[in-house]
């Protein structure tokens, strides 16, 4: 429905356009340095559906892992408490939709800006000017507007930073 969006923010965040899944995204070379990988899953019934991490894991080394994948810059009790907010279950159709791309004619009429965060371990840089790339490409008339901040994938430690950002978008909208 895009009549009822103004703008779309993707704060380091997936946007399949040529690759039809998160899943796809994550095999391209751009997604290789990605910490994700170094997380270790909890087994589950696949008919449960879900993928599972136990964020509240007492291992040192779990710890460590999902630390450096998502609040790299934080004092440990900052990257406890927001380990503490995510939930373990996660939608195993989310990552291997059969086709989660936006499509040109509908998501690519609205106009979006992509905030880099240049410290992503979890959605490496590269994997992020890869789907900024593809998505232009696919909506040449309707560019991401880029901007980055210095940030790990929990985003800036100071949310006004971002806040300013998002008040910069809002002001492109009025």
């Amino acid at each position: 429905m895009p009549e009822l969006l103004s703008h779309l923010v993707y704060a380091s965040a997936f946007c399949p356009t040529e690759h039809s899944s998160v899943l796809q995204l994550m095999m391209t070379p751009e997604a290789a340095t990605s910490s994700m990988f170094k997380i270790p899953a909890v087994q589950t019934p696949p008919e449960l559906g879900v993928s599972r991490v136990n964020w509240r894991s007492g291992d040192p080394a779990f710890f460590a892992i999902a630390k450096e994948a998502m609040a790299a810059d934080r004092p440990d009790a900052e990257a406890r408490a927001l380990m503490n907010i995510l939930e373990p279950d996660e939608s195993a159709a989310v990552g291997a939709s059969e086709d989660a791309r936006g499509l040109p004619a509908k998501w690519g009429r609205v106009p979006r800006t992509f905030v880099r965060y240049t410290e992503d371990r979890t959605i490496p840089l590269p994997l992020q000017d890869l789907m900024i790339r593809e998505a232009d490409d696919v909506t040449p008339h309707n560019r991401f507007r880029v901007r980055s901040l210095s940030a790990p994938h929990a985003g800036p430690r100071d949310p006004a930073v971002l806040a300013h950002e998002l008040e910069l978008v809002a002001r492109l909208c009025r």
